[in-house]
């Protein structure tokens, strides 16, 4: 076994590769991360000679078959390599390769952070449990509305809430990737972001009953982009991404937490040609405090046994609660009390 001295994971199989070439009768491994302490080996499987992630287990518990989680393109695994167990998943699919790159990333960053053996199995199971979602959706990557979408948020983490809350404090507040009811919810306001290409929006589609429930929230708004699409612009969602890497670069902690909710949110790298058109531009944003009297459908006014509503909101029915940028604003760093219209 070897250690990459800070290399890529194209690198890492391409060097397993050269190895089994001289004996592809053995298991063939590489530390993930060339770190002192815990590490996710890279491995390359005797005689199919498939790609692997290995995690030794050093005293941990192994995993029943219950815990695992079903995952298009991957085969857990338990094996025995130098007298050692170890438990991982094989890439049984190759045109699944380049996930299983941005999957070797982030389990390899968990499992390093994981204080001992047993944390380390947690880790690795629960990272797999957050890709599963994605492992087994489509390999076409992003719709063109998840695209647009997904802008949205990055304009508005990267043009609003990073001057205001700082890196670290910005991109925690980045929670729709992992399953928030709202895309952003900060430590004194939660702002929902919408997206629309419509010359005059009439209306924006709420996908839940919590959407825009501020039962418990400090402070709740909704976001309104209203974009021009540019089919030769510049301002691509893959730019967007370049942009906000090159703002956190130097913020190592929010730039790893960036990446997870990226991957979290269905973005990778390997699609970034997909998304080389259109272009975006902000024609206008208008932002709304949700609050009493809100036009809504909330969880506590649903009948026993009706969820999961979706619904149009009409925007010519909000105008009363239009607020300046500067509330908005004002509620993110001044959490004693909400503005008002």
């Amino acid at each position: 076994m070897s250690e990459p001295a800070g290399i890529g994971f194209s690198i890492l199989w391409t060097e397993l590769e050269a190895n089994a070439a001289t004996d592809g009768a053995r298991w063939w491994l590489i530390r993930c991360r060339a770190t002192p302490g815990r590490s996710l080996l890279a491995a390359r499987e005797p005689g199919a000679g498939r790609r692997a992630l290995l995690l030794p287990l050093d005293g941990a518990q192994a995993p029943t078959h219950r815990q695992w989680p079903r995952l298009a393109a991957l085969s857990p695994i338990s094996v025995v390599v130098d007298d050692a167990p170890h438990i991982g998943v094989i890439l049984a699919e190759s045109r699944f390769a380049d996930v299983f790159d941005a999957l070797a990333v982030d389990l390899a960053r968990r499992v390093e952070e994981a204080t001992d053996a047993d944390g380390a199995v947690t880790a690795l199971l629960g990272q797999l449990h957050r890709w599963q979602r994605f492992l087994t959706a489509t390999a076409q990557g992003l719709d063109p509305a998840a695209q647009r979408g997904l802008w949205g948020e990055l304009y508005f983490l990267g043009e609003s809430l990073l001057p205001k809350l700082g890196p670290v404090a910005a991109v925690a507040a980045w929670t729709g990737p992992h399953g928030a009811h709202q895309d952003f919810q900060a430590t004194s306001a939660w702002i929902e972001v919408k997206t629309t290409l419509a010359k005059q929006p009439q209306a924006v589609r709420i996908t839940s009953e919590r959407q825009l429930d501020d039962t418990h929230s400090p402070a709740l708004f909704l976001h309104v982009l209203s974009l021009e699409a540019q089919e030769t612009g510049t301002d691509t969602l893959p730019a967007r991404v370049a942009k906000l890497r090159a703002a956190l670069a130097a913020a190592p902690g929010a730039r790893e937490h960036f990446e997870d909710a990226l991957i979290a949110a269905g973005y990778l790298d390997r699609d970034a040609a997909r998304y080389a058109s259109p272009g975006y531009a902000v024609r206008r944003a208008d932002t709304y405090h949700v609050r009493t009297g809100f036009p809504r459908i909330v969880e506590a006014g649903l009948p026993v046994g009706v969820g999961a509503v979706a619904y149009d909101l009409a925007l010519t029915a909000c105008a009363y609660f239009a607020v300046a940028p500067g509330n908005l604003y004002a509620a993110l760093i001044t959490p004693a009390s909400a503005p008002t219209p």
